[in-house]
């Protein structure tokens, strides 16, 4: 006899949400059935070159463990946002935060007035919540593998910065972008990816730099925020983690580990895949969903 509860049906549905500069974003919504009055909404935002779609699955799972919804989205000039090439040369990397981020906020707080805003960010998405000036709207946030990417803070340094230096820029300045072969994730944008290129260059990653708006944000997240970090990945390791998570100065702020296991290697790109489910999902749905810091804090 099986006493376990039925899982609740997911609904899901495509929709598009207009962002500033007049694009589309490609976005799905994954939502409860019969929500609980006042379930938490949940937006994640993705590593720079992931698709949405890879996030399903533990969008999924947020529903089934009590969320009324979740959003993912494809930030402009990827997958399913991707919109007219020819428009690529207007593009830079900092717009994901600038305009997209809070385009998909807006439209969340819009469309779930009465319900918790929680936010959930993949390495770049992490980096976005403060960037865009929109901390503000959520309760909480988790991120995953997000921290600076100056290359020579890296476990596999020369390799990044090859990618970057030589055959990012190289794609980038004759192709107008980057395709797959060589690209970390989707085909990039070529502006997308010299913005990149140009601030792992920088021991400070993009802080110093005069060309990236909203810096100044940072010091305004005060919200609670969880910073997991996957002890298997090359990229963001401790320092570079602690590196980027120093600018968050006022926001409450603490660190957790996803060591891999009996579920196998997790590196900088693998902790949302279906397989890590039992192990390591938990880590951050109990905090997004209950707003409980894990006991695994370091």
């Amino acid at each position: 006899m099986n006493d376990e509860p039925d899982k609740p049906t997911v609904n899901e549905r495509d929709v598009t949400i207009a962002a500033p500069k007049n694009w589309d974003l490609a976005a799905t919504v994954f939502s409860h059935p019969a929500p609980q009055q006042e379930a938490p909404v949940v937006m994640i935002s993705a590593a720079a070159g992931v698709p949405r779609w890879y996030y399903a699955n533990f969008a999924r799972y947020l529903v089934e463990q009590g969320a009324a919804a979740v959003l993912t989205y494809d930030y402009r000039g990827m997958c399913d946002s991707s919109g007219e090439r020819s428009r690529w040369k207007e593009l830079r990397m900092f717009h994901w935060a600038q305009y997209d981020f809070p385009a998909c906020t807006n439209w969340l707080l819009e469309e779930y007035p009465n319900n918790p805003l929680v936010g959930m960010g993949h390495s770049y998405g992490g980096q976005a919540l403060g960037l865009s000036g929109a901390s503000q709207f959520f309760e909480r946030y988790a991120t995953v593998a997000t921290m600076s990417g100056y290359w020579r803070d890296l476990d596999t340094p020369y390799q990044v910065w090859f990618l970057t230096q030589v055959m990012g820029r190289i794609a980038s300045r004759t192709l107008g972008y980057v395709p797959k072969i060589i690209s970390p994730g989707e085909p990039y944008p070529g502006k997308i990816m010299l913005d990149w290129a140009d601030w792992i260059a920088q021991d400070d990653y993009w802080f110093s730099r005069k060309d990236v708006p909203g810096l100044e944000n940072f010091e305004k997240v005060t919200l609670p925020y969880l910073s997991i970090r996957v002890t298997d990945d090359p990229w963001g390791n401790e320092k570079a983690i602690g590196e980027f998570m120093k600018h968050y100065t006022n926001a409450d702020l603490r660190h957790a580990l996803a060591v891999p296991g009996e579920s196998g290697k997790i590196g900088h790109l693998g902790f949302f895949s279906r397989r890590h489910k039992e192990s390591h999902w938990d880590l951050a749905a109990d905090f997004l969903l209950d707003g409980q810091f894990p006991n695994t804090e370091i």
